[in-house]
């Protein structure tokens, strides 16, 4: 007589719907209203939803995404794409995401994509493979664009990304702040307390964005008609290939003192500057610090301007004058652009536009 084959176990294929609701003691169908997001789930008893979801931990079970879509069923969950959690040039726009999506019934999942130096373009993809699996409406990606990833297959996976900033890719819907006015706005606070001489520090000119910063400094010094007495603009990246330096002992970022003294020296002793717009805050901070002990004083001699208003700005000495991106306006732009995209899909897409500018807020305190 022939033999059956052997059942098939959970190590032979992943836990299905009816593996659970057998495990929990219960139909199908309240298992899947339980764990898919079905409209009838609240006449299930908490004892037995409790029970349910248990056993679907148990068994590892993953909803089936193809299945929940066929349905039309949204899982009010996205996902945030973030090169660190603990990037301060995002860690404000990713509490502000969560902050917004809450308003609106939803969550998100944080995917770090940095996995090691190594291991950067693995990193992102797997992340996007993560969202896939956990069935995300749409993705929200603030990834930085000199950082490694497939940017073009996540919009093919995921036609509701959004991005946090310009992405560079043909039909990508973004968010981003108007780095033009970030150049303007701080050339015309300088101007209007009387300094002639300003500066423009910068990490690198190979970005974009910072060429867009710069350009709205042009823009405001011709204005104000002082472009011929401007001090040369400091790139940093003249310097070496990465400025800031990454720490791999601290896992922090340095800032040399002695290309911040290649700074001072370039803008304020030879080109006379009587103020100086720094690339960021932490920038801004450590050039502070050089110039006192070089025994020059902020702002009597040289007024400084930050960028980002970090919490660090109300905290040097002298507090920051700084350019705050309105980053809480920016996750609002974000998370509704995306629920439209969501809920309404090409006719959003056709209708709304692909793009959004945020203009900055200048943060006045005592550098300036």
């Amino acid at each position: 007589m022939l033999k059956s084959p052997p059942a098939r176990t959970r190590r032979d294929r992943p836990a299905t719907l009816t593996d659970v609701a057998r495990e929990a003691g219960v139909s199908r169908w309240i298992a899947g209203a339980i764990l898919n997001g079905g409209a009838s789930n609240s006449r299930c008893a908490p004892e037995t939803a409790a029970e349910i979801r248990a056993a679907a931990a148990k068994l590892d079970y993953r909803p089936n995404l193809a299945a929940r879509l066929l349905s039309g069923k949204r899982s009010h969950t996205y996902g945030l794409l973030v090169a660190s959690a603990g990037d301060p040039l995002v860690a404000f726009l990713m509490q502000e995401l969560q902050v917004q999506l809450a308003r609106v019934d939803c969550q998100a999942i944080v995917g770090n994509t940095f996995e090691g130096w190594d291991r950067l373009e693995a990193g992102f993809g797997g992340r996007v493979e993560e969202f896939t699996r956990r069935g995300v409406d749409g993705v929200f990606c603030a990834v930085h664009r000199w950082w490694p990833g497939d940017r073009q297959a996540l919009v093919e996976r995921f036609p509701t990304t959004v991005f946090y900033e310009d992405p560079e890719i043909a039909g990508a819907r973004f968010v981003a702040a108007d780095r033009r006015a970030c150049g303007r706005i701080a050339v015309e606070h300088l101007a209007a307390r009387g300094r002639r001489r300003i500066g423009f520090a910068l990490m690198t000119l190979s970005r974009a964005s910072h060429r867009e910063r710069l350009a709205g400094h042009a823009e405001a010094l011709a204005t104000a008609g002082l472009a011929a007495a401007a001090p040369p603009v400091f790139d940093a990246s003249r310097f070496g290939e990465a400025f800031p330096v990454h720490n791999p002992a601290t896992r922090l970022w340095d800032y040399p003192a002695e290309i911040i003294d290649h700074c001072i020296d370039e803008l304020v002793c030879d080109g006379r500057a009587d103020a100086i717009v720094a690339h960021d805050d932490f920038f801004a901070a450590v050039l502070l610090k050089r110039l006192r002990a070089r025994g020059i004083r902020v702002p009597d001699d040289v007024a400084v301007v930050g960028y980002l208003n970090h919490y660090l700005a109300d905290w040097v000495d002298p507090p920051l004058t700084t350019i705050d991106l309105d980053q809480a306006a920016a996750a609002k732009a974000m998370v509704e652009m995306a629920e439209r995209l969501v809920e309404k899909g090409e006719d959003a897409a056709a209708s709304s536009p692909p793009s959004i500018l945020i203009p900055p807020r200048l943060i006045v305190r005592e550098s300036t």
